[in-house]
Formats: structure tokens, C-alpha cells, sequence
């Protein structure tokens, strides 16, 4: 297939390298010359430009952009899209984003592949990126049974494992296992960042090790991300973060009581538990 992407960062670049492998030829926008150059000599894709007038040799396109430029798309991106082009995008909400691009284009499908790490721009993609990751499709009822078909067809083709749920789902799913984590590691960060005492902020620095990088990896990531996650998904986001507080007031609870039993239930509880959401 001829394949457009319009954005070469952290996920469209790995899609462009993954799709490559598997002889599609891949016609790559980037937003200005100097990453044009930089997306050319990783070979992010068979033909690069900074001109959307590539897109018109595209049957399907994926939209690879930051989530403010999906919910509010150029007008030069939307006239460049051809109309018979299937296109999907890999933003991290889904129900703002297809509000704005069901309008606009009769074969658009949301989806979102559920992988990443702090990195972004042309310099952070790469191959395997996506190997055995888990790529949720959105679809409605609006949307065509062969743009979904066709777009399961490429993303199983890529050793992703394909779920698909309503983007209001999604939406509120991802917030408890994906957005919460951001502003969780955020305070995370904030608290053991102690400024009144130089000595004990030297040797935290010194002790933190694996546990403490694993556990702040995405707070200390796409600052830009965070915040469109927090005025597109603010709804879901907000009662997230109030159940965690209803969970954190709770062990606060048992440890001031001194309730060690309690307390070893419910740590023996949440390992049980974790293994259901990680393999």
C-alpha cells in the first residue's frame, strides 16, 4: 500500500520503520526543513517532505500529530487528504478527536496504539516500538466496515494486538491506566524533591534507583502531552485522581491506626491484582 504519515515523532516514526519492513511505501510529512533532513537520514519513511501534496498518492493516512492539532487540524491538512483515503489517527483520546475529524472525512477511523516512552521527535522512533503492543480501534456508527477492516488488517500485520472499544470507553479506560500515571509520577517527583533541606535532596538524588526511575518514567516525559490529556480528558482525569485519593486516605488510615494486618492484606491484594494488568 501507499501509506502517509503526517508526523515522523516517537510513534509515527517507528509505524513509518515498522510499515517499511513490510514493503508499503511510506510517504512521510514532517513540520519544517531541519526535520525533513533529520527523518531522510533515518530513513523514517521512502519519501519525506514538508509538502502535504505527497498525501494525494495515499490510500490510507495516519495522522501521527499532537492531540491539539488532531481536535483543531490545519485547513492545508484537511484539503491535502484525498476523499477515497482511509485515515486513522494514534492520539491518545479518542472522542474530541473524532468528533472533529467523523465531520470533515467519510473513512476516518480512530484508533491508538498503547505504546511510548518519554522520547519525542524525528530522532526517538524506532522499529520494534510497537512489537506486541496493544492497538485499541474506535470505532462508531458512522464508521466504514472496510476502512475498520482494512485498518485491523495493517495493524495486526505490524505483531500488534488489536482491541477495540467506544471511544468513550477508551477515553475513560486509558485515564486510569495511562493519564492518572503522568500526574501521579508528577507529584511523585515534586514530593521527594525536598528544597528546605540540601543534605537529605543530595541523598535521595544518590538513592534513587531503578524503583524510583520505573515508577516517574512518564512524569518525566512529554510535558506538552500532559497537558492536552488534561483539558481534552478532564472529566475522566479528575475522577481518577479522586479515587486514588480515596485510596491513598484509606492507607493513610490503616498506617496512622497502626492496622498492620489490614495493611499487609491490602498490599497482598494489590500484587494479586497487578498481575491482571501486567504480563
Amino acid at each position: 500500500m501507499k501509506i502517509g504519515i503526517v508526523g515522523l515523532g516517537l510513534i509515527g516514526g517507528s509505524i513509518g520503520l515498522n510499515l517499511q519492513r513490510l514493503n508499503h511505501t511510506i510517504y512521510g510529512i514532517t513540520n519544517n526543513d531541519i526535520n525533513e533532513k533529520k527523518a531522510k537520514e533515518r530513513n523514517l519513511a521512502n519519501v519525506i517532505s514538508c509538502d502535504l501534496k505527497i498525501l494525494k498518492e495515499c490510500s490510507l493516512i495516519i495522522l501521527a500529530l499532537p492531540i491539539k492539532d488532531l481536535i483543531k487540524p490545519a485547513h492545508e491538512l484537511i484539503k491535502a487528504i484525498p476523499r477515497d483515503a482511509i485515515v486513522t489517527d494514534v492520539g491518545s483520546i479518542k472522542q474530541p478527536i473524532i468528533n472533529t475529524w467523523e465531520k470533515m472525512h467519510p473513512l476516518f477511523v480512530g484508533s491508538h496504539p498503547m505504546a511510548g516512552t518519554e522520547q519525542k521527535g524525528v530522532d526517538s522512533g524506532f522499529e520494534d516500538l510497537l512489537k506486541n503492543a496493544k492497538w485499541i480501534i474506535t470505532p462508531t456508527l458512522n464508521s466504514d466496515s472496510n476502512a475498520v477492516n482494512t485498518l485491523a488488517k495493517l495493524i495486526t500485520s505490524m505483531e500488534c494486538e488489536i482491541c477495540k472499544a467506544s471511544p468513550k470507553d477508551h477515553d475513560e479506560a486509558v485515564s486510569l491506566i495511562s493519564h492518572l500515571p503522568i500526574f501521579l509520577a508528577s507529584a511523585l517527583i515534586e514530593t521527594a524533591y525536598k528544597e528546605k533541606d540540601n543534605s537529605l535532596l543530595s541523598l535521595t538524588q544518590k538513592l534513587a534507583a531503578s524503583g524510583f526511575a520505573d515508577t516517574t518514567r512518564v512524569g518525566g516525559g512529554n510535558t506538552q502531552l500532559g497537558l492536552d490529556l488534561a483539558i481534552n480528558n478532564q472529566h475522566n482525569i479528575l475522577n481518577a485522581i479522586q479515587e486514588f485519593k480515596n485510596k491513598i486516605n484509606e492507607l493513610e488510615s490503616i498506617i496512622k491506626d497502626k492496622n498492620w494486618e489490614l495493611l499487609s492484606n491490602k498490599l497482598s491484594q494489590a500484587k494479586k491484582i497487578r498481575g491482571s494488568f501486567i504480563n
